[in-house]
C-alpha cells in the first residue's frame, strides 16, 4: 500500500532563525544559572532545590534562566507547551511530565545547542490534529523556527498525535536513549520547516508500539532533502498496527526512507537495529515519484524478524526488507539477519539493484528475494 505520510500540523510560515539578542549588561551575572520548577514552586523560593523551587511553570523558568543555564523540572505534571529560544539544558527529574493536550507540541526547540533530557512528554494534540512531543523547531512570533545541534536524550514521549520526537529541518542533532510509544510516529526525521535534515544521529532508542505509522521515519516532505543521517542500535517493533484490516489499514515499518514527490532520502546509514512485528517491512523504502534521489543508502547489521503484517504494494506476505521505487534504485543491503519471513527482500518497481544481497543471513525464510515490476 502507499505509505501514509505523517506531517506535523505545526507547518505554517517558516522563518529563518536570527541571532538571539544579547543579554543586557549585568543580566547574566544577576541571573541564576540553574533554576527549579515544581508544582509547589513559589516566586519567593530560594531556588536551590526542588523543595525551594522558584517557578511553577516550565516556560517561565525557561524564560528566566540565562543562556548556558539549566532548568531542572521536578516531579509533577505540567499542563503546558514549552518553547526554548536560547541554548540551555532542560532536565527532568524522575516523574517530571509535560502534558501538552490541546497544544502544538510539548517541547519546541528554536535555538541551537539545547539539550532536552529526562522528561515524559505526552498528549500533544492541537485539538486532535497532528502534534509532536519534542520537536527541533519552536513557534516564535507566530513562525516556526527550526534549530540545529539539539540533543534529545533519556526522555519518554507517548500518546502524541504526531511524532514522539521530530528531528525536523535540523542538522547535527541527536536523539538517543529515548522511549517512544503510542504516537503516530516514534521518531521522525524530516524537512518541513525550510531546511534539510542532515547529519543527525538516532541511536539507542526504543520506538515500539506506535499505532499510526513507523517506529522511525526518514521522510522528505518538501524537497529539501534527508541525508547523511545515522540510525543505529534502536529497537523498533510492533508499529503501524492501529487499525485492523489490510491492505488499507494503518501500517508502519521499523525504519522507513520515504518521499512522495520531490527531493530525496540519500546517503543514510541504518545499522545494528532490531525490527519485529511491524505492519510494513522491518526496513522499507517508499520512493513514490520518478526521479527522487535515494542513492547511497546503506542497510547493514540489522536483526529483522517477522514483519509486513499489514502487507505492502504487490507484496501480500511477511517480509523483512521492502524496497519500493518508481525509478531505478541502487542500495546496499548486506550483513543483516532476516528470520521467519516469507520473503527476505522484496523489490517493487525500479528496477532495484541490491548491492550485497547475497551476504545477508536468511533464516527460516521461504524466498530469499523476490520482485514485482510495479510501484506507485
Amino acid at each position: 500500500m502507499r505509505h501514509a505520510f505523517v506531517r506535523s500540523a505545526l507547518i505554517g510560515v517558516v522563518g529563518t532563525a536570527t541571532a538571539l539578542p544579547l543579554l543586557a549588561a549585568g543580566t547574566a551575572s544577576a541571573a541564576t544559572s540553574t533554576v527549579y520548577v515544581s508544582p509547589s514552586g513559589s516566586a519567593g523560593g530560594a531556588d536551590h532545590s526542588c523543595a525551594s523551587a522558584a517557578y511553577q511553570s516550565v516556560q517561565a523558568a525557561v524564560g528566566a534562566v540565562p543562556a548556558g543555564g539549566t532548568v531542572i523540572v521536578c516531579a509533577g505534571t505540567y499542563h503546558e507547551s514549552v518553547t526554548v529560544t536560547k541554548p540551555i539544558r532542560l532536565e527532568g527529574r524522575r516523574g517530571a511530565t509535560i502534558d501538552a493536550a490541546g497544544d502544538s507540541y510539548g517541547v519546541g526547540v528554536a535555538a541551537p545547542y539545547v539539550t532536552v533530557s529526562g522528561l515524559t512528554v505526552e498528549n500533544a494534540s492541537v485539538g486532535g490534529t497532528l502534534a509532536d512531543g519534542i520537536v527541533t523547531a519552536g513557534r516564535v512570533n507566530g513562525i516556526m523556527v527550526p534549530a540545529s545541534h539539539v540533543t534529545i536524550t533519556g526522555n519518554v514521549t507517548k500518546d502524541n498525535a504526531g511524532s514522539g520526537i521530530d528531528l525536523n529541518s535540523t542538522s547535527g542533532s541527536a536523539a538517543y536513549g529515548n522511549r517512544s510509544a503510542g504516537n503516530a510516529v516514534g521518531i521522525n526525521v524530516s524537512d518541513d520547516f525550510g531546511q534539510p535534515a542532515a547529519h543527525n544521529q538516532v541511536s539507542g532508542n526504543v520506538t515500539s508500539d506506535n499505532p499510526g505509522g513507523c517506529g522511525i521515519a526518514l521522510a522528505d516532505h518538501t524537497g529539501k532533502g534527508i541525508f547523511g543521517n545515522v540510525v543505529t542500535r534502536n529497537v523498533s517493533d510492533d508499529n503501524g498496527l492501529g487499525t485492523p484490516s489490510a491492505p488499507n489499514a494503518s501500517a508502519g515499518s521499523g525504519v522507513i526512507l520515504a518521499a512522495p514527490a520531490a527531493g530525496g532520502v540519500y546517503d543514510n546509514v541504518v545499522a545494528g537495529n532490531t525490527f519485529d512485528g511491524n505492519g510494513h517491512a522491518g526496513f522499507d523504502v517508499h520512493a513514490h515519484a520518478p526521479g527522487l534521489n535515494f542513492s547511497g543508502n546503506v542497510v547493514t547489521g540489522n536483526q529483522i524478524g517477522v514483519n509486513n503484517l499489514r502487507t505492502s504494494e504487490g507484496d501480500p506476505d511477511t517480509t523483512g526488507i521492502y524496497l519500493g521505487d518508481a525509478s531505478p534504485l541502487a542500495i546496499t543491503v548486506a550483513g543483516n539477519v532476516i528470520s521467519g519471513d516469507h520473503f527476505g527482500i522484496f523489490a517493487a518497481g525500479g528496477p532495484v539493484t541490491v548491492d550485497g544481497g547475497q551476504h545477508n543471513d536468511f533464516r527460516h525464510v521461504a524466498v530469499d528475494s523476490a520482485s514485482t515490476p510495479a510501484f506507485s
